[in-house]
């Protein structure tokens, strides 16, 4: 009979790397590009693990911001130029207000996106140090496993 124990402190510490730890702070300041440099360059596979999660929030953050900034400048009737209102109309009008209130409501999920970055960034780095992995919710899986 074979009993199933628990890992100690010092085994569950073999299991997680720095890279891992910190690949969520690395994303918190560069984006998705410093885990992206750690995916690429680390063999471990916690590291690789807790960096796609990284890479997947903040690609998804980055979708969003485009979506926003595209959505609401398409929705955009007028424009303020030196204090200079010119009229720029890129949709036909009825669907100018729907793409405006679209990109409104896009930019208001993008600063609450922002705030939750600070809060994932957070609980992942909390979670790596315990030695586990932590999925952001809400983020889009764009990296899987390429090696």
């Amino acid at each position: 009979m074979t009993s199933m124990s628990t890992p100690s402190g010092s085994e569950r510490s073999d299991e997680r790397s720095t890279g891992g730890i910190l690949v969520h702070l690395l994303g918190l300041f560069t984006g998705f590009f410093g885990p992206i440099i750690l995916y690429a360059v680390s063999d471990d596979e916690f590291t690789r693990t807790n960096a796609r999660h990284a890479i997947n929030w903040h690609v998804t953050l980055f979708v969003l911001a485009i979506a926003a900034v595209v959505m609401f400048v398409l929705g955009a009737d007028e424009i303020t130029i030196l204090g200079d209102a010119t009229a720029v109309s890129l949709v036909p009008a009825p669907f100018d207000v729907a793409f405006g209130l679209v990109g409104l409501l896009l930019v208001i999920a993008l600063v609450i996106a922002t705030f939750l970055t600070f809060v994932y960034t957070i609980i992942a780095t909390i979670k790596a140090i315990s030695g586990s992995v932590w999925t952001y919710p809400g983020a889009i899986g764009f990296v899987e496993r390429f090696r």
